[in-house]
């Protein structure tokens, strides 16, 4: 599957020049896209024709003030069909996937029941939960200053009983019958699951799982910030109740990010934030009457570049097909994966079967921090070397039984005790030439 990238990407982005040590001055490799990806250059063009217009969203009787509030109520619009959220779904906008997830657990917290969370899930979908659920078991205790740090540990303990995590077997894979069994015998109010591993690739049976979390009347709550710029995402012909994701993620890097829900869910709660805008009047005795709407979600003056680039993004991947993209990326990625894999200095710690736009590896008898500094000072190349806020995953791919060290090393501030590996991670800004580059580099350090 070929795509004509040169339209997609601005002439700086495309030929962003960085020098070497190796081979001088070269065009800049970005393969870190599962960190975040560069602004299309239809939405650098969609943000610049906005700010001709921006004016205060739902603040005024301006022309500006009421393009803006249009264009941005239109970006909720954009959103919701892109993923095929039901029709009366909320879009509440936040700055990013963490933002959404804090969001989304302060809610639940005032819910009876337990929370159940994936063994890899990014740390951005696991300790929010654990906090909100920890401070929700303080009860009415309030303490001094001084005391604080034992209620810190409180609270994390505390939390980690109320949410209870499920894993993955050795194959890497959800067994339903375990999820079943987890449903089963606890009281579940909220099962989350990230649709696609941010370290692996790894996209689980989201449509099989969301089947049995509902079986149990539980609400089942997707990370797709992986997820929607590479494959198809359908919230009702997946069952999803709740779906959050970033705009840097999807090639709208301008600070926005979103959650959808339903709007039956969300009208019970005062807002997850609050203050000017999102409540339309204050009585003489302090009493804040409600909106039953999306405007009860925003709080001051929304980031209305952030909702209009995620929007000119989607309508971008839609205008090329998402089916496309992810033939295309995938190619891109096989290649890759086919050389580390015939390459007998590398781990590999992805299969064919589940292969997305992530490769992840090692160099055996190199320090994967060193691989991806000699990847960047010599080739131009950017990679992502770590642990990827999935400690589990880093846990169990690499065969970590005892953590005793370097829980001393880390404690003693030796950051580079944290065990990681390399994450190559392909996207629409990549070419067959990066693809070449990257090989190349390879059999240099590894000859």
């Amino acid at each position: 599957m070929t795509i004509q990238t040169n339209n997609l990407f601005s002439e700086a982005i495309q030929n962003y020049q960085v020098k070497t040590t190796d081979r001088g001055l070269v065009r800049y490799v970005n393969l870190d896209n599962a960190a975040t990806t560069p602004a299309l250059a239809s939405v650098e063009q969609a943000v610049q024709e906005y700010i001709a217009s921006y004016g205060s969203v739902h603040r005024g009787a301006g022309v500006k003030s009421k393009v803006s509030t249009d264009v941005y109520e239109a970006s909720r619009d954009t959103i919701k069909r892109f993923v095929n959220a039901p029709e009366d779904a909320y879009v509440l906008f936040t700055g990013n996937t963490t933002g959404a997830m804090n969001t989304v657990a302060y809610y639940f917290s005032f819910l009876s029941g337990k929370v159940a969370v994936s063994s890899i899930e990014h740390s951005s979908s696991w300790l929010p939960w654990v906090k909100t659920e920890g401070i929700k078991a303080l009860g009415s205790e309030q303490v001094a200053l001084d005391d604080m740090e034992s209620v810190n540990e409180h609270i994390q303990l505390a939390g980690r009983k109320q949410v209870l995590q499920y894993s993955v077997n050795e194959n890497f894979e959800f067994d339903l019958a375990d999820i079943e069994k987890l449903l089963k015998e606890h009281d579940i109010k909220a099962f989350v699951l990230t649709a696609s591993s941010n370290a692996t690739g790894y996209c689980p049976d989201i449509k099989a799982i969301g089947q049995l979390v509902h079986k149990y009347g539980a609400y089942f709550i997707v990370d797709a910030c992986q997820f929607v710029q590479h494959h198809t995402m359908d919230m009702q012909e997946l069952g999803i109740d709740f779906l959050a994701a970033s705009g840097h993620k999807f090639y709208a890097p301008y600070g926005g990010g979103f959650l959808i829900g339903p709007k039956k869910f969300f009208d019970n709660f005062l807002s997850y934030e609050i203050g000017g805008g999102n409540l339309p009047y204050i009585t003489k005795d302090g009493e804040f009457l409600r909106y039953t709407n999306q405007l009860a979600h925003d709080p001051g003056t929304p980031n209305a570049i952030g909702a209009i680039s995620m929007a000119s993004a989607f309508e971008a991947l839609e205008d090329i097909g998402i089916e496309q993209v992810e033939a295309y990326e995938h190619g891109l990625a096989k290649q890759v994966y086919d050389y580390l894999k015939n390459n007998s200095k590398i781990e590999l710690y992805v299969n064919d079967n589940h292969l997305s736009t992530v490769v992840p590896f090692n160099v055996k008898g190199i320090n994967f921090t060193d691989v991806a500094e000699e990847l960047n000072s010599r080739f131009g190349i950017g990679v992502r070397a770590g642990s990827f806020c999935v400690y589990n995953v880093i846990r169990q791919v690499l065969d970590i039984q005892d953590e005793t060290k370097i829980i001393e090393d880390v404690k003693a501030g030796k950051e580079d005790a944290v065990p990681g590996f390399i994450r190559a991670s392909f996207a629409l800004c990549n070419t067959q030439e990066d693809v070449d580059r990257f090989i190349e580099a390879m059999e240099e350090i590894t000859k």
